[in-house]
């Protein structure tokens, strides 16, 4: 088989293990990894429906119940790309109930947001008073073009992901950012895990990637990778704890000892503490020399 990654490349392929019946593939030549879905139509609003905010798993147990963590994410996000422009016009891809927008925005930023999900579109329009719009960045077109394009923890979930980064492409102004959390494949945390990293999450996830081939990506749609580091990013611990419960064997007594940790410390927020996360920023057609920031 050859290759069916985001760079086309026309090698071979292999594929490394199963996951909930998907195989994860590894291209022979780029190093990407990525699986393939067969219902392309419906696969959006299956997969991002309310459940994926509010059921656990391998989404949320209570989204909305982070609000405040990730607004605090988007003000430090926004002090970050401070360093690199000033603010303008903002598109949050993913933003579910625009948490994480509210942060840019207070910070000074005119955002809008995109999210499949309509009760979370929804809730971020009535109760943030955002602009959101329900739909996914493979489908969205606007009038005008923006100065920073978000993907934080989204660039692995795209359903077509050469249709949605030729987007990404189409709505940056020349000069502007794209800012990405994304998940390490190659850091010392997935290579443990292997399988049961708990980013191997088909069919939520379909895409994985690394330092070199996030960079290969950006590069062929003419980005220049300008800086990466390490987010400060806390957690809730009925969500981490509903993670590991996803991931981790059946044992004895692993019900009543996940329901009694979350009973006991479930409302408690802590620092990540895995570097298997990272961010990243490139900036469209820039001559700008790269930089490391340690955040």
């Amino acid at each position: 088989m050859k290759c069916e990654s985001h760079l086309n490349c026309g090698s071979g392929e292999k594929t490394l293990f199963i996951v909930d019946g998907y195989p994860i593939k590894e291209c022979i030549s780029c190093g990407h990894r990525y699986t393939t879905i067969d219902d392309l139509k419906n696969h959006v609003k299956q997969v991002y429906s309310d459940d994926y905010f509010f059921d656990g798993k391998a989404g949320y147990p209570n989204y909305i119940k982070e609000k405040d963590l990730l607004i605090k994410a988007g003000k430090r996000y926004a002090q970050i790309i401070s360093k690199f422009t000033k603010p303008g016009r903002l598109l949050d891809v993913g933003c579910a109930a625009g948490f994480i927008m509210k942060g840019f925005k207070e910070a000074g930023w005119d955002c809008d947001g995109i999210e499949p999900n309509e009760t979370m579109a929804s809730y971020g329009r009535s109760e943030m008073n955002l602009n959101i719009f329900t739909t996914s960045l493979e489908e969205f077109k606007a009038n005008s073009k923006y100065d920073l394009i978000c993907l934080i923890e989204v660039i692995g979930h795209f359903h077509d992901l050469q249709k949605a980064t030729n987007n990404i492409s189409t709505l940056l102004s020349e000069g502007g950012h794209v800012l990405i959390e994304s998940w390490n494949m190659n850091s010392i945390v997935a290579k443990l895990l292997g399988k049961r990293w708990h980013e191997y999450s088909p069919p939520s996830v379909l895409n994985w990637f690394s330092d070199s081939t996030l960079s290969q990506l950006f590069e062929k749609i003419g980005f220049q990778f300008i800086a990466k580091g390490y987010p400060q990013k806390q957690i809730n611990v009925e969500h981490a704890m509903a993670l590991l419960e996803e991931k981790l064997p059946r044992f004895v007594f692993k019900e009543q000892l996940f329901n009694s940790t979350i009973s006991f410390a479930g409302k408690l927020t802590v620092n990540y503490p895995l570097h298997d996360l990272k961010w990243y920023l490139f900036r469209k057609r820039s001559s700008v020399p790269t930089v490391q920031v340690n955040n």
